[in-house]
C-alpha cells in the first residue's frame, strides 16, 4: 500500500511526468520515467531520424550525416553528402518497408538534398526558392500527405508539397503569418504552422490553417510561458492519434497539443538546453530531441540528441 502511494506521489511531482494525464489518455503514450539517453555533444544539431537500426544526425555546417547504432547509440560511420553546405532540417519519406529517403534542407542553396537509404545515394533537387540563404522547414510524409513531404519557405510564406522525386505537387500561400518556420498536415484539409522569433510585438504561435492558407485558430501570443504562450516554437511533430508535439525552444520544453490546438500539458519540462528539432519514432515509441545550447546572441553554439522512450 505504501509503495503504491509513493509511486503515485512520484508521478505527480516528477517534472517530466507532471501535467500529462489528459495527454496520456488521448495520445496513447506514457513516458518511461528515467529512461533517457543522449548521443554525443558536438556542433548544433539540425536534424535526427531513425531508419532501420540506425540513427541519422545532421549538424550545423557539416557536409556529412553522422550514423549511430539504434541500440548501443555508438557511432558507426559518416555519410558524405555532396552538394550540402548548410544543413538545416531533415525528415524521412518511407517508400516501402526496406527503403527510405532522407530529405535535407540546405539553407545555403535554398534547396533539398535527397539521400536514399540503405543505398546512401545522393540526389540534389533543384532549388525550392529562387533566393539563396533561405530558411526551409520540412515535414515528412504521414497518413494525410499521401506520401508527399511538406517544405515551408519562411521568406516566401508558402508551404509546398513534393513527391519523392522532387516534383512539386501543390503550393499554398500562408496568409497573415510572418516567417512561418514549419508546417505539418493534421487532417485531409488542415495544417498546423509554427512561427515566432524575437521580442514583442512579434507573435510566437502555433496556428491551424485551411487548404487555402487561411488561419482558422491559433495558440500563443507574444513570447512567454505557460499554457497559452511559447518562446520560439521551432518545430512540430505528429504524436500518436490526434496530437502533436511542439519544440518550445526558448522555454526549454516540449509541449503536447491536440490537433485542435487544445493544451494537453508539458511532456518534457526539464533536462533540455533548447529543443530545435523533434522526431517521434512510431515503430519503437521513441522521441529524439535535437537539443542545442544557445549563446547570448540567440545562436546555437553546440548540440546533442536526447532520447526518450515511451510505452
Amino acid at each position: 500500500m505504501w509503495r503504491l502511494i509513493f509511486m503515485l506521489a512520484f508521478l505527480l511531482t516528477d517534472p517530466v511526468c507532471s501535467k500529462r494525464a489528459n495527454g496520456v489518455t488521448r495520445c496513447g503514450f506514457q513516458l518511461r520515467s528515467g529512461h533517457r539517453r543522449s548521443l554525443p555533444d558536438g556542433r548544433p544539431v539540425y536534424g535526427v531520424q531513425r531508419v532501420g537500426d540506425e540513427i541519422y544526425v545532421i549538424r550545423d555546417s557539416t557536409p556529412y550525416i553522422e550514423v549511430y547504432d539504434r541500440l548501443t547509440h555508438l557511432p558507426k560511420r559518416n555519410v558524405t553528402v555532396g552538394g550540402m553546405r548548410g544543413p538545416y532540417d531533415m525528415v524521412k519519406m518511407t517508400q516501402y518497408p526496406a527503403a527510405s529517403q532522407l530529405l535535407i534542407a540546405d539553407w545555403f542553396s535554398a534547396g533539398i538534398v535527397s539521400v536514399q537509404i540503405p543505398q546512401e545515394t545522393v540526389t540534389v533537387w533543384s532549388s525550392v526558392e529562387n533566393t539563396a540563404a533561405t530558411v526551409l522547414g520540412l515535414a515528412g510524409s504521414n497518413r494525410y500527405t499521401e506520401g508527399m513531404a511538406i517544405v515551408t519557405s519562411s521568406a516566401a510564406r508558402k508551404l509546398k508539397k513534393f513527391g519523392g522525386r522532387g516534383n512539386l505537387v501543390e503550393e499554398i500561400s500562408i496568409q497573415d503569418i510572418s516567417s512561418p518556420r514549419q508546417t505539418i498536415q493534421v487532417d485531409s484539409n488542415r495544417y498546423a504552422v509554427c512561427h515566432g522569433y524575437g521580442r514583442p510585438p512579434a507573435q510566437h504561435r502555433v496556428c491551424l490553417v485551411d487548404g487555402r492558407g487561411r488561419i482558422d485558430r491559433c495558440r500563443g501570443r507574444t513570447r512567454g510561458s505557460g499554457a497559452d504562450r511559447f518562446n520560439v516554437p521551432a518545430r512540430l511533430e505528429p504524436f500518436g492519434s490526434h496530437c502533436m508535439l511542439v519544440a518550445d525552444t526558448g522555454n526549454k520544453r516540449v509541449v503536447l497539443l491536440g490537433n485542435d490546438l487544445d493544451y494537453l500539458g508539458t511532456l518534457i519540462s526539464s533536462g533540455l538546453n533548447g529543443p530545435y528539432r523533434l522526431h517521434f519514432d512510431d515503430d519503437y515509441q521513441t522521441l529524439y530531441v535535437a537539443d542545442n545550447k544557445v549563446g547570448a546572441d540567440g545562436i546555437a553554439i553546440s548540440g546533442r540528441v536526447r532520447i526518450y522512450s515511451f510505452k
